[in-house]
């Protein structure tokens, strides 16, 4: 009979795993993607259902001021592309015409784009999205990330930092374009971006998670004591 492996965590239950067995878990490994998947939107959704819940101001006219169309309820969610938002927004009445926009403003910066990169710009999904249509004309982008909260700071910050950095690089060029091509359009738009982030192993900068939202107008659920 074979030897049964020696399970050293059953034992020290107190000892954290190793980073790069817990990043291989959480980031990496084949088998648990799909797991992964799903609890990473189980999160996600229960979050951006309490933010819709929460963000209550109204106009004048006593409509919603906000507009969450990623917040179908806690069981799915709709991830908009960058081109449904900019549908949404009324900055383009073709795919056409959003092609020779989207070409036009890269060859502006002196970047010259293949067909298959225009095509890559207005195709990624944010986590949700959220709008303001009345006076104010905000769209924010919202980001949810579960980065390893178990890696020691460097020059560029700790952990959570880090991912700020990273998820706003991510879409920094897209929001660049949005405003650029509403205020070009005489639509002006003001496009922002909140990043929620909360770490693997459950580590939560509660300061900065709520000052995220409140500076976007949003709201957050408050935290249970």
């Amino acid at each position: 009979m074979a030897k049964r492996p020696f399970d050293f965590w059953a034992f020290y239950p107190e000892v954290t795993p190793w980073p790069k067995s817990l990043g291989h878990i959480q980031a990496r490994c084949l088998a648990l993607q799909k797991p992964r998947i799903a609890v990473h939107h189980g999160i996600w959704r229960e979050l951006l259902t309490a933010i819709s819940r929460n963000s209550v101001e109204s106009h004048y006219d006593s409509t919603r001021k906000w507009y969450f169309p990623s917040a179908v309820s806690k069981a799915t969610h709709d991830e908009w592309t960058i081109r449904q938002i900019l549908v949404h927004l009324g900055l383009f009445s073709d795919i056409g015409s959003l092609r020779v926009e989207v070409t036009d403003f890269h060859a502006q910066q002196g970047i010259v784009l293949t067909d298959v990169e225009i095509t890559s710009f207005y195709s990624p999904r944010p986590d949700g999205v959220a709008f303001d249509d009345e006076n104010n004309k905000h769209c924010v982008l919202l980001e949810f990330t579960r980065p390893m909260d178990s890696v020691s700071s460097s020059p560029e910050g700790d952990w959570a930092e880090r991912k700020e950095l990273e998820k706003n690089a991510r879409y920094r060029m897209h929001i660049y374009f949005i405003n650029y091509l509403s205020t070009l359009h005489g639509r002006p738009w003001n496009c922002t971006q909140v990043n929620f982030t909360a770490g693997a192993r459950g580590s939560l900068k509660q300061t900065q998670f709520q000052d995220r939202s409140a500076s976007s107008e949003l709201r957050t659920p408050k935290p249970e004591k």
